[in-house]
C-alpha cells in the first residue's frame, strides 16, 4: 500500500517537473496583490484572456488607469481582473510606485548637482572633459543638451578642440538651480516621486519656488537601469 502511494507521488512530481520545463515562461510568480498604473504614450493597453499575444483581446485600459496586479509571469504578463474575469496585460506598460524619503532623494540629487558645479564658471573645457566630469550622474544625451543650450565655445585648445564655458544668463535651459530641501525659502519642500517600469527605476523631484524676482516650477528627472545601478539625470525642466 505504501509502495503504491509512493509511486503515485513520484509520478505526480515528475509530471509537474515536465510541465514546468515545457512551459517555464508561463509559470506564475505568486505574490501579494499590488497596485500598478497603465503607462502608455498613445492608444490603449489591451487586456487579453491569457498571458501572451496569442490570446484573445477581451478589453482595454486607458493611460494612467489604476490596476490591481494579482500575479505575474516570467514572460512579462500581469494578471488582473476585467469585468469580474481574469485578464492579462503586458507588464512592460505598467508603472509601479515605491516610497523614498526626502533625505534619500536629497542625497541623490545633491550628488548629481555637485558634479555639475565642478565645471567652474571661469574655465573652459573640451566636450570630452565635460562628459568625463558629469558621466557618473548624467546621461550622455543630457550632457550634450547641457553643452548645446547652456554653454558656448569662443576658443580652441592646442589640438584644435573646441573649449566650452558656461553662458552668463539668468535663464539656463538644463543647468540645475538646486532645491530648497529645508523649505525655508520656497513655499513648500520638494516632492518626491519614485517608481519602476519595465526593469528601470525612475525618480522625479519637483519644487515650486519664488523669490523677489521670479516664480518658477522646477522638476528634475533621474533614472537607473537596475536597482544596483547609479542614478543619472536625463531631463530637467523649470
Amino acid at each position: 500500500m505504501k509502495k503504491g502511494f509512493l509511486k503515485i507521488v513520484v509520478i505526480l512530481l515528475l509530471a509537474i517537473g515536465l510541465v514546468t520545463s515545457l512551459f517555464p515562461s508561463q509559470i506564475v510568480q505568486a505574490s501579494p496583490a499590488k497596485i500598478a498604473y497603465v503607462d502608455i504614450t498613445s492608444g490603449k493597453l489591451n487586456v487579453r484572456s491569457g498571458p501572451g499575444t496569442q490570446y484573445k483581446v477581451i478589453g482595454s485600459h486607458k493611460d494612467n488607469t489604476r490596476l490591481t496586479i494579482y500575479s505575474q509571469t516570467k514572460s512579462g504578463w500581469s494578471k488582473i481582473k476585467y469585468n469580474k474575469k481574469n485578464g492579462y496585460v503586458a507588464t512592460k506598460y505598467l508603472r509601479f510606485y515605491h516610497t523614498m524619503s526626502r533625505t534619500e532623494a536629497k542625497n541623490i540629487t545633491d550628488k548629481a548637482i555637485s558634479l555639475q558645479n565642478k565645471i567652474a564658471s571661469n574655465k573652459a573645457y573640451t566636450k570630452k572633459q565635460i562628459h568625463q566630469i558629469l558621466s557618473p550622474t548624467h546621461t550622455s544625451a543630457y550632457i550634450d543638451k547641457l553643452i548645446k543650450y547652456d554653454m558656448a565655445s569662443y576658443k580652441k585648445d592646442k589640438k584644435g578642440n573646441k573649449l566650452y564655458e558656461w553662458l552668463a544668463t539668468d535663464f539656463p535651459a538644463y543647468r540645475i538651480w538646486g532645491f530648497d530641501w529645508s523649505g525655508k525659502e520656497a513655499p513648500k519642500k520638494p516632492s518626491v516621486t519614485y517608481y519602476s517600469k519595465n526593469g528601470k527605476w525612475y525618480l522625479k523631484v519637483y519644487q515650486y519656488g519664488k523669490d523677489d524676482m521670479y516664480t518658477y516650477h522646477q522638476t528634475l528627472y533621474l533614472s537607473k537601469s537596475s536597482s544596483k545601478a547609479a542614478w543619472k539625470i536625463y531631463n530637467y525642466k523649470w
